[in-house]
């Protein structure tokens, strides 16, 4: 068995203390603090965080945009320089690879960030798809990924920054130096907060972590861990590729249709075409126990009306609503179109049976900021 990788962070996370587990093939830090009071405190100022196991890939050339708009469901011609997008990678039968951000740097400039358990995977696939010889760089050995995630994170990072780093519009994307760091400064996050991820070099990681703890004192910042972005994901409904996404699961049964655009001809068009005209097998939707108590983990089996209907995908307490919440897959015929039930829900939590209700998605949304821009 392969000894776990580090990111140039680990002297960091070992001088905090971190206390650390094996994600995506990395040690990572899970919490310092704690989950809950690192969950809060992106809530409530800032939270900073070590993503370095996330991979990045670098696309130039004038064929680079004919690669992302074959492998994408999204469509990258509409993105400007500047600009990011949230899009998903299909096999054929359409069937989730990975989901992932596209930022556009330059005039045929792209980087991709990528989950760091489907690097290998989506690297494989893109080659194969590269028939036409975009030039193609694989840089997650290269990068470092600091996160600050918050109401004042936007505060914190632009204090270090030599370029107006606030004024970059949500899912914008500039370059400059912070804390003396050469960064691609993206304004994305998986929080469901506001906030930046900051690409830099490996080497200067370290420098740029530290400053951020000692600037964000001031503003109640903390070092934050996998296990308090997995609730603040949660609670914003974001997916997590293993949980919500995979190979047997489409972007459309995810509730992801608004990022597939299928006028267009991507790997995996015909049959998100097809399942769109029959519908989903499946339904993603929101859980909450009616006891306020028990908690669905993933895994657990759902049953509607006395009969197995789905599984829950993700589960925890959440610490902002301070009740369990959970996301699970139903049969579609066990859904109506308006979110109910079909006839009494429950999960099966070890050997008995709880009720709960079906809810929107997301649990938790935060008050957007002023001029924001998605590009769906």
């Amino acid at each position: 068995m392969n000894a776990p990788m580090r990111t140039a962070l680990f002297p960091v996370h070992q001088k905090l203390h971190a206390r650390m587990t094996v994600f995506g093939g990395f040690e990572m830090p899970v919490s310092y603090a704690g989950i809950i009071e690192e969950h809060r405190v992106v809530r409530a100022a800032a939270g900073i965080f070590d993503l370095s196991h996330m991979g990045e890939f670098e696309l130039r050339g004038p064929r680079a945009l004919g690669l992302l708009e074959r492998a994408f469901t999204n469509s990258a011609a509409r993105l400007r320089i500047g600009q990011a997008q949230y899009t998903i990678m299909c096999a054929g039968d359409g069937g989730t690879i990975d989901d992932l951000i596209v930022y556009r740097l330059g005039d045929e400039h792209y980087l991709l960030c990528v989950n760091a358990s489907n690097i290998a995977a989506d690297r494989d696939a893109l080659l194969a798809l590269n028939t036409n010889g975009a030039e193609f760089r694989d840089l997650s050995d290269e990068t470092a990924l600091v996160a600050v995630q918050g109401p004042r994170a936007a505060t914190l990072a632009a204090s270090l920054a030599d370029f107006p780093l606030a004024e970059v519009a949500r899912f914008g994307v500039a370059q400059g130096s912070v804390a003396g760091a050469k960064c691609i400064a993206a304004r994305t996050g998986y929080t469901g907060e506001d906030g930046f991820e900051l690409f830099t070099a490996p080497a200067d990681a370290g420098n740029l972590f530290d400053a951020l703890l000692d600037a964000g004192q001031s503003l109640g910042a903390l070092p934050c861990g996998l296990g308090a972005r997995d609730t603040l994901r949660l609670e914003a409904g974001l997916p997590l590729y293993g949980h919500e996404l995979d190979r047997a699961t489409s972007p459309l049964e995810a509730g992801l249709g608004v990022f597939v655009k299928l006028e267009r001809d991507f790997v995996g068009a015909a049959a998100l075409r097809a399942q769109r005209e029959r519908g989903p097998a499946k339904r993603l939707v929101g859980l909450r126990t009616d006891d306020g108590r028990s908690i669905a983990r993933q895994g657990y089996k759902l049953f509607s009306g006395g009969r197995e209907a789905g599984a829950v995908t993700s589960g925890t307490f959440a610490p902002t609503i301070e009740r369990p919440i959970a996301m699970g897959y139903l049969t579609a015929g066990e859904v109506e179109p308006h979110g109910a039930a079909a006839g009494t829900l429950e999960v099966e939590i070890r050997s008995r049976r709880a009720a709960a209700t079906i809810v929107p998605i997301p649990f938790y949304r935060r008050t957007p900021l002023k001029k924001e821009a998605r590009l769906a």
